[in-house]
């Protein structure tokens, strides 16, 4: 699995206080799993559920982790940021990798500066709070939710850490960058809550 240097670090926050090996996570925002698969290769144990908003992008995600050799999982396609969104189960461990502006990619792909609009940082903020808010509802007691972008926008990272800590029953156990500007790669943020 090649994976940029940043994400290959991005749970480290987790695993500073993950010390269980048995739990149940939901990767909400999974896309093409790389982050599912960071999480079974730190906690093979782990009980895997992956979502994410389109058929598509599950069936591709299936084919990825098919071949990491990861076979034991729930997959299901929803959209999380909707008011209706629901789920009948509670996770140990809820990992929301946000739909983001992708600002963290742009020292390896500078022409997207040029493209972007403003005005996508309020959308991306907005879609970013519906979905995390949403997604932290179904967090266990005492579990933890790991909140991820590709920004480096302040609105998409620390302001959204602040509007989670004062509007949902998250706590705020750490936020940091993970640089890779300088090493070639992508900067990444995280943001580490429990309840």
């Amino acid at each position: 699995v090649v994976q940029d240097i940043s994400s290959q670090q991005v749970l480290a926050p987790l695993r500073a206080h993950l010390t269980k090996n048995q739990f149940s996570a939901w990767d909400c925002c999974a896309a093409s799993g790389g982050k599912t698969i960071l999480l079974h290769d730190a906690y093979p144990k782990a009980s895997l559920t992956v979502s994410d908003i389109r058929e598509s992008i599950i069936l591709n995600l299936r084919n990825r982790l098919k071949r990491a050799g990861i076979t034991n999982y729930r997959s299901f396609v929803a959209d999380v940021s909707s008011p209706q969104f629901s789920l009948s189960q509670q996770f140990d461990v809820i990992i929301c990798d946000a739909p983001c502006s992708g600002s963290g990619t742009w020292g390896r792909t500078p022409e997207q500066l040029v493209y972007f609009k403003r005005d996508k940082i309020a959308h991306y903020a907005n879609l970013q709070y519906s979905i995390a808010a949403n997604a932290s509802r179904f967090l266990k007691k005492r579990g933890f939710f790991l909140y991820i972008t590709c920004s480096v926008l302040v609105d998409e990272n620390e302001r959204m850490t602040e509007r989670l800590s004062q509007t949902t029953a998250l706590q705020l156990l750490s936020q940091q960058y993970f640089k890779g500007y300088d090493k070639r790669g992508d900067t990444l943020f995280a943001a580490l809550f429990t309840v």
